[in-house]
């Protein structure tokens, strides 16, 4: 079967603000305009430090609809672990290319698809007393946990592709020229506020309160047209019927 692609490009181009762009706003709001080409000794460390800071804080309360791809892996008949960081599109196996990376804390579906392109859900655990059969005969996926590795159980009977709805994680925010992953705008009040709250200026919390309602404002605007239910717990997906031939 062809590789199915289920994303979009690997980047996208929204988000335009480096760290020196966030960086030289937050020394012009500090009061140093007359010095953003040229700042006092350290500054430089420690206003990234305090930018760096904001968008670990920020992504861990909201990774963003922007963040959020398909990733696969191409199971083997009777092997039950995967690499996180070893999917089809970082492993240069299939057909769209793509070098961002899962984040285990940030998943929104888990299942499979077999050889006819049929989706299957897993289920969320592995009961160690599973692994009483574990050495049986290989069949049909029904469960899956995340640790050092992904995990499936049973081990799957054919080459089935094993697809995983979730967030990449941080990309690399360390030089003057690298794009931010996360809104640059709360990152840029957050990123304020620590700065004011460190140097003593009285309007620190200004800037902090002004961060958590646009955080709170994007996590409200996640849920889209999504309506909600309390009490619903998803079904163990049900193994295919065998067909018996019929004399």
């Amino acid at each position: 079967m062809a590789d199915l692609n289920l994303n979009c490009n690997c980047d996208d181009g929204a988000q335009t603000a480096t760290l020196e762009d966030i960086r030289n706003r937050v020394l012009i709001r500090l009061g140093y305009a007359a010095q953003v080409a040229n700042p006092p000794p350290g500054m430089v460390v420690l206003l990234n430090s305090f930018i760096q800071g904001a968008q670990e804080t920020v992504y861990r309360k909201y990774p963003g609809k922007r963040t959020v791809r398909f990733f696969s892996w191409l199971m083997t008949i009777g092997e039950r672990f995967y690499g996180i960081a070893d999917n089809d599109q970082t492993g240069g196996g299939a057909a769209f290319p793509c070098d961002k990376i899962m984040s285990p804390g940030d998943i929104e579906w888990v299942g499979f698809y077999d050889l006819n392109n049929a989706w299957f859900p897993l289920t969320n655990g592995i009961p160690p007393e599973f692994y009483t059969s574990a050495s049986a005969a290989n069949g049909w996926p029904a469960f899956y946990e995340i640790r050092q590795c992904i995990e499936i159980f049973p081990a799957p009977q054919a080459a089935y592709t094993l697809v995983i709805k979730g967030s990449f994680g941080l990309l690399p925010f360390a030089d003057d020229a690298d794009f931010c992953t996360v809104d640059s705008e709360i990152i840029f009040n957050l990123a304020l506020a620590d700065a004011k709250a460190h140097y003593g200026q009285p309007d620190a919390d200004r800037y902090a309160a002004r961060a958590a309602a646009m955080l709170g404002d994007e996590v409200a605007g996640d849920h889209q047209t999504a309506r909600y239910v309390p009490g619903q717990v998803p079904n163990t997906p049900a193994a295919p019927p065998l067909y018996v031939p019929v004399p």
